[in-house]
């Protein structure tokens, strides 16, 4: 492993006067699940190692009227246990709960996920149909970029000095009669501690009285360079009415997706067949999760069918 120094700042404060005082080539840990690998290999390289993981002031899922906010030193376990999340960002809650091991999930964050930005990473499509926004911190200030945006970057996302301090997601209860369900699934070589071959994550808002999709948010990984947003299927779903018989038809979208996404791909045979099977399992989560609004009787007819 090359040689580099390390600094443990046990503040945020103090991490920021180290980080303004810190000349050369400088590496986050935050987590280390992936870094310390990259470190013994060979393929990362600093001269300074700052470890995030003593600030207890980033580690936190809070909420207000407006917004939840996940702390950038939080831990997938902290995530998969979270009851709010559960109750309004049930996705992140499920794909935090399929990440790695037990052992994984109690260092691996979410932040750290974010800046890996693999394209199997399981909590960002999730984090994607969420409408999740990014807070950097640095030694030059804030500043905010939605994940999309964070993503798409066709360089490195983060300036030198900078990390993800924030992980902010718009708190919906719904449109007037409405109601939200969202759902996270994965493919992978075996049932547990896998890298996804296929992930998904979906997010649906509809009418309570008849189960109309007011809006649909609908994301896919390990299917190009990093997650993404699907919104000719989005725009497909938005308009029609919720049923057991609508998960069918994302199949068939989500089967074209893939066959644009990777066309010539030895995996390409492979992947359109598994997307069907998990777009099943996840719009069958979302029927579950919906059968409990009283008022929607139409999708309880249909599952009787």
């Amino acid at each position: 492993m090359p040689a580099f120094r390390l600094v443990c700042p046990s503040t945020l404060g103090e991490a920021l006067a180290i980080l303004a005082d810190l000349h050369g080539e400088i590496i986050f840990l935050n987590g280390g699940t992936d870094l310390i690998l990259q470190l013994k290999e060979g393929s990362r390289r600093a001269d300074w190692l700052v470890d995030l993981s003593q600030l207890d002031e980033l580690n936190y899922i809070q909420a207000d009227r407006e917004s939840i906010r996940i702390g950038g030193t939080t831990t997938f376990a902290t995530t998969a246990r979270s009851p709010l999340l559960w109750e309004e960002a049930r996705c992140l809650a499920q794909a935090a709960a399929q990440v790695g091991s037990t052992q994984i999930r109690n260092r691996a964050t979410l932040a750290g996920n974010i800046v890996t930005a693999s394209a199997a990473g399981d909590s960002l499509p999730a984090l994607l149909v969420l409408g999740a926004e990014v807070g950097i911190l640095g030694p030059l200030g804030r500043r905010r970029v939605s994940l999309a945006q964070f993503l798409a970057e066709p360089g490195p996302a983060l300036q030198r000095g900078e990390f993800i301090a924030e992980i902010e997601l718009p708190r919906e209860s719904g449109r007037g009669e409405s109601w939200i369900v969202s759902a996270f699934g994965k493919v992978g070589s075996r049932s547990t501690v896998t890298i996804a071959r296929l992930n998904m994550a979906v997010r649906l808002e509809a009418e309570a009285g008849d189960g109309r999709i007011q809006a649909a948010g609908v994301a896919l990984g390990a299917l190009g360079k990093t997650p993404f947003r699907t919104g000719q299927v989005e725009r497909k779903l938005a308009g029609c009415q919720f049923s057991e018989t609508l998960g069918r038809d994302l199949a068939e979208w989500l089967t074209a997706v893939v066959d644009e996404a990777i066309p010539g791909r030895y995996s390409q045979a492979y992947k359109r067949e598994a997307i069907r099977g998990l777009a099943y399992d996840v719009w069958g989560e979302l029927l579950r999760q919906a059968v409990g609004w009283k008022s929607y009787s139409s999708l309880s007819e249909d599952r009787r069918k």
